[in-house]
């Protein structure tokens, strides 16, 4: 019989619930959602991306909460004990996803760290795009620079691992993302104030029922399913340690609203300042790292705005990371007893070896392709496209058909001052749980074999 970890809660609701938002808010929602926005119709997209997240979206955030409050253990325990010992494999699953993308994620951590030093110093914003793409292509190429900072990121992340679901996860999470929100709406707010920010806007928002394609709503299916973090083990392991009196529907639909506004506030800042200096609204991960320091360079009190973005893509990055380390931590502490502290040290010698080899795919060994990708583009499109859609459809069915009552049980289970889930909105959770779900997450395997 497996330690549960139990012993280990959240010690309020508030923490949990900044927590959980702080594992969907990463790096990709930043720099993915304006983009995306834009070039699958605006509101044709966003208003599709809407529908799913409160429906399909937030009724698997669920179903992975309460996965995790009835298992009491790691990814793997959960899916032992909800589908028995057949299904534990697909736990494993969740823990070497959420392991691998951790490795190459704390890559372009490094770059956030990376950033957001050279802003401190008043070096990240230049005018000149050559200058831009030089610095950003010395940073990725040089393979002992980007080792170094991978190094640092992934420190930081195991430092605040260290020291526990309530020292450490909660408390970061809830100091960080309330400034996180605060520095959003602040940036938002100076990007909208830019002559010229209504074409941003426009870009973001404007509808015509010429713009609603197939491949749109396919799209947005796709971009629900990741900016929820679903399908890698982080909710799972995270609604391990939340406490019986918590209400679950709830927590999931603030957890949905939170990923939801920070996906909107990243377009608001983004993409008006983008449009105020006529710059190129598709760069992608270069919007972050070579398109926006232009912008910073040209704006007045410049110097001061970077260092506050940059703060904000690391917080993103940071809490994220954390989020994705816990699922392997929590492995190791339920399936092979280890303490904290030497699983924490286990990981991090393992993703600095792993993260290394995806640092130098952009340098030294950039020629060294799997079926034509680098190493790290390959485990992004591995992980992405195939592991996290086996899984969510893993916890799909789990849930939903094979132990649907033991999650009726947790989903009805809370204090009695936190209200009574119904009976009928128990199944309208049932019927999103085993056919909306599931489509939401082949759409998103779909929409990743087209990319």
């Amino acid at each position: 019989m497996s330690v549960p970890t139990s012993s280990a809660q959240w010690s309020s609701r508030l923490g949990f619930i900044l927590a959980a938002a702080g594992s969907a808010i990463g790096l990709g929602a930043i720099w993915k959602f304006p983009y995306w926005a834009g070039a699958n119709g605006g509101a044709a997209f966003i208003l599709p991306y809407i529908l799913f997240t409160f429906t399909a979206g937030v009724v698997l955030v669920m179903a992975e909460l309460a996965l995790g409050r009835s298992g009491r253990g790691s990814a793997v325990e959960a899916m032992r004990r909800a589908g028995g010992r057949g299904f534990a494999w697909c736990g494993g699953m969740a823990v070497l996803t959420s392991f691998l993308i951790l490795s190459y994620y704390a890559v372009v951590g490094g770059w956030c760290a990376a950033y957001l030093a050279e802003a401190l110093m008043g070096e990240a914003a230049s005018s000149d795009p050559e200058v831009l793409k030089m610095r950003f292509g010395e940073l990725v190429s040089s393979g002992g620079r980007n080792i170094a900072w991978l190094f640092a990121f992934l420190a930081a992340v195991c430092l605040t691992a260290v020291f526990g679901v309530h020292r450490g996860i909660e408390r970061l999470s809830t100091c960080l993302m309330p400034i996180f929100f605060l520095l959003m709406i602040g940036l938002a707010a100076y990007s909208l104030l830019l002559p010229g920010s209504e074409a941003g806007l426009a870009y973001l928002f404007q509808f015509s029922w010429s713009t609603v394609t197939p491949q749109a709503i396919l799209n947005a299916m796709g971009f629900t399913f990741f900016s929820l973090s679903l399908g890698a083990g982080v909710l799972v392991t995270y609604g391990a340690y939340v406490n019986k009196s918590t209400r679950l529907p709830a927590a999931a639909m603030w957890v949905a609203i939170l990923a939801l506004q920070a996906a909107i506030l990243a377009g608001l800042v983004i993409m008006p300042a983008v449009f105020a200096y006529g710059l190129e609204p598709d760069a992608g991960p270069g919007l972050v790292f070579i398109t926006l320091p232009m912008i910073f360079a040209q704006l007045s009190g410049g110097s001061v705005v970077a260092v506050i973005f940059y703060f904000c893509l690391f917080v993103a990055a940071l809490t994220s990371a954390v989020s994705l380390l816990e699922v392997a931590v929590a492995f190791l502490q339920n399936e092979c007893r280890f303490s904290r502290r030497a699983a924490v040290f286990l990981c991090f010698a393992a993703l600095f070896i792993l993260g290394s080899v995806s640092a130098l795919s952009f340098g030294p060994w950039s020629d060294c392709l799997i079926f034509g990708r680098s190493i790290f583009d390959f485990l992004d499109y591995v992980c992405t496209n195939f592991l996290m859609t086996i899984n969510g459809l893993a916890v799909a069915f789990v849930v939903g058909w094979k132990a649907w009552p033991k999650a009726m049980k947790e989903l009805s289970t809370c204090s009695p001052e936190n209200g009574v889930v119904t009976k009928g909105t128990l199944s309208a959770i049932g019927f999103g749980l085993r056919w909306l779900a599931p489509l939401m997450v082949l759409a998103s395997c779909w929409q990743g074999l087209e990319a």
